[in-house]
């Protein structure tokens, strides 16, 4: 777990500042355009190249193409390898630009199917379309950012790619920036964020090139012999399952789209905001550790070291539990005050943060196993048995949508969110029962030990963070300050960073006072990350 933890740090470092950015980038949007009808238009029509995105480019390209690229990097050497990179550019690029094409043309199509016509508004409808016809090429060029994402991951470079995404997200801020000084028409500002919005997918997929070169690679994409080559056809053939399996899973958030458009004007947004939330843990730890544990693992099946592979696997899984189930408690135990720090001003009321914050409640219950399916499922890749992860992914899409058909009108988007923690749970169970029988299960002595000092650790942090903030809210309630808008914000986020700093120390304490395998790595990590933050300026 210590190696994995070391090897994610620097990843985990570029995800941090991705997924901030990221917050920052929703928080000026909820504070530049509220919460509202024209907002849901926006998200609904953002779905329609994002889900494509997904499905084809950092789903089940990225699964397939990551573990044939290291082995073609392992057999064939470099040259081989960029060609192969090269084949599969042209590939994704003659793919995906046709379904770019035919989105623009079937646009208000696609935005009526996705978001039930909006209850039959006409205008809402063609106003999505024109949102998706401007969004559309984001779906080629971050299919393009993953090709060579993958390229970089497959050869130890995480940096670049991890980083490519902080450059979407900068892109969309420098938009958002923009429309606070200008102040054009809801409708005008919306055009030019959603412009906003496709620039920044160029730009992700841009910033990688200078690494790629500096590696010996030549964007030369092509499609000669494409259809003979033997590492494309392998590529093709495990994405047919992945992409099955991905496809169930868009199906899911189709349809739970559909839902929330059925609830009115509002959840849409809500659910947009709070997953930006959620997918912040998951993408520091969980994806961070599952490149890292992805790469490595790839190389151990191409070795045919199946003990190796074994054990890469178990470090990110332990590595997982370890972070991202405290961030999870502390996001429950914190909701109300960060969603009031991040999105509450401007056209975002106190209202539409009591309304956010049970639906980021029931997403963070998600964190810990979506995150180990992030880990898992990509090992089953690495020794060709991708059916499994399909079939996982479908069966948890099953439960998902089952228990959001019967309770969506019950609990509404809160209700919603609990679905994907749900499905999550079902996935996650379904590839350990297959993980054991496939890869094989490392007996450790002393596990339901750790499980319960991580417990006991996690419920001392839910605690002392709830505590921190209720004790100090009090006293500035009691202190009568009629605190300016701007120092009273500067003020509510310097008490939630302490909070949030009690917390871990408690929770790093703990586990290093009870031996906790893994505890000495997470105490250094803070120290560890504003090191190699300051290397970076």
């Amino acid at each position: 777990m210590s190696s994995a933890l070391r090897s994610s740090a620097n990843v985990s470092v570029a995800i941090l500042v991705s997924r901030v950015l990221g917050v920052v980038r929703d928080s000026l949007f909820a504070r530049v355009f509220g919460v509202s009808w024209l907002t849901d238009t926006y998200v609904a029509a953002f779905r329609i190249p994002n889900l494509l995105r997904d499905l084809f480019a950092e789903g089940a390209l990225s699964s397939a193409f990551v573990p044939t690229f290291s082995d073609a990097l392992n057999k064939g050497g470099r040259e081989r390898a960029f060609r192969l990179g090269n084949l599969v550019l042209g590939g994704v690029l003659a793919v995906t630009g046709g379904l770019t094409l035919a989105g623009i043309v079937f646009s208000d199509e696609l935005v009526w199917l996705i978001a039930r016509g909006f209850g039959g508004n006409v205008a809402q409808v063609a106003l999505g379309g024109l949102f998706a016809q401007i969004m559309m090429p984001i779906l080629a060029l971050v299919s393009v950012s993953a090709v060579w994402m993958g390229m970089l991951n497959a050869q130890h470079h995480y940096l670049a790619p991890a980083y490519a995404p902080a450059m979407f997200n900068v892109t969309s801020i420098v938009c958002g920036m923009t429309l606070l000084i200008v102040h054009p028409s809801e409708r005008t500002g919306m055009i030019v964020w959603s412009a906003g919005t496709a620039a920044s997918g160029l730009v992700q997929a841009v910033v990688q090139l200078p690494s790629l070169w500096r590696l010996g690679y030549r964007v030369r994409p092509t499609l000669a012999g494409i259809g003979r080559d033997s590492d494309v056809l392998r590529i093709v053939r495990l994405m047919g399952p992945a992409t099955v399996g991905l496809a169930a899973v868009q199906i899911n958030i189709f349809v739970n789209t559909q839902f929330a458009a059925a609830l009115g004007s509002g959840p849409l947004t809500y659910l947009q905001n709070a997953f930006r939330l959620f997918y912040l843990p998951v993408g520091l730890f969980g994806v961070a550790l599952a490149t890292v544990t992805t790469a490595r693992a790839s190389q151990e099946a191409a070795r045919g070291d199946r003990e190796a592979l074994q054990e890469r696997v178990a470090e990110g899984a332990r590595g997982v539990w370890l972070l991202a189930l405290p961030s999870a408690v502390g996001l429950i135990v914190l909701a109300r005050p960060v969603v009031e720090l991040l999105f509450q001003g401007g056209k975002f009321l106190a209202a539409n943060t009591t309304a956010t914050v049970p639906i980021v409640q029931a997403y963070m219950l998600g964190v810990l196993p979506y995150s180990l399916v992030k880990v898992l499922s990509p090992a089953f890749f690495t020794v060709d048995r991708p059916r499994i992860p399909m079939f996982a992914s479908m069966v948890s899409v099953v439960a998902n949508l089952l228990f959001n058909g019967l309770t969506y009108r019950r609990f509404g988007a809160t209700g919603l969110a609990l679905g994907t923690t749900i499905g999550a749970l079902v996935n996650l169970a379904v590839l350990q029962l297959w993980f054991g029988r496939v890869v094989g299960r490392a007996s450790r002595p002393g596990r339901r030990c750790e499980i319960f000092r991580l417990v006991l650790c996690n419920v001392v942090l839910a605690a002392v963070a709830g505590g921190a903030w209720w004790a100090s809210s009090w006293l500035l309630a009691r202190a009568g300050i009629a605190w300016p808008w701007g120092t009273r914000r500067l003020a509510h986020a310097l008490l939630l960073f302490a909070t949030i700093g009690a917390g871990f120390v408690s929770y790093s304490l703990g586990l290093k006072l009870l031996r906790f395998p893994g505890a000495d790595e997470l105490w250094e990590l803070p120290k560890r990350i504003l090191a190699r933050l300051r290397g970076t300026r």
